[in-house]
């Protein structure tokens, strides 16, 4: 999970977890995320059995805002309460924000 301000570092998530990640196609996406909307995956992938990656450079901000499976609702949350949220989630510094 990124801002959406940021573009992911492969390089770097390779680093940290030890292993050969690379993007999801679209169709094991959808798969998994069958009740999403294309493009309005919500961050609590936990709940649907993925592990999740937390780039820490969401919590230098007061406040997150996320969309809610679909382009319609957007969930909004102090950043704490999406802390609390996101505690199984693993976390490190690997995206880099846009020019």
């Amino acid at each position: 999970v990124i801002p959406s301000t940021h573009h992911l570092k492969l390089s770097e998530i390779r680093a940290q977890t030890g292993r050969q990640l690379s993007l999801a196609r679209d169709c094991g996406v959808r798969e998994v995320f069958r009740d999403c909307s294309r493009g309005a995956i919500p961050p609590v992938a936990m709940a649907y059995g993925t592990q999740t990656w937390l780039d820490d450079s969401l919590l230098s901000h007061p406040d997150v805002y996320f969309e809610a499976g679909d382009h319609r609702a957007l969930v909004h949350m102090s950043t704490d309460q999406f802390v609390d949220l996101m505690a199984d989630a693993q976390r490190g510094h690997f995206s880099h924000r846009d020019m």
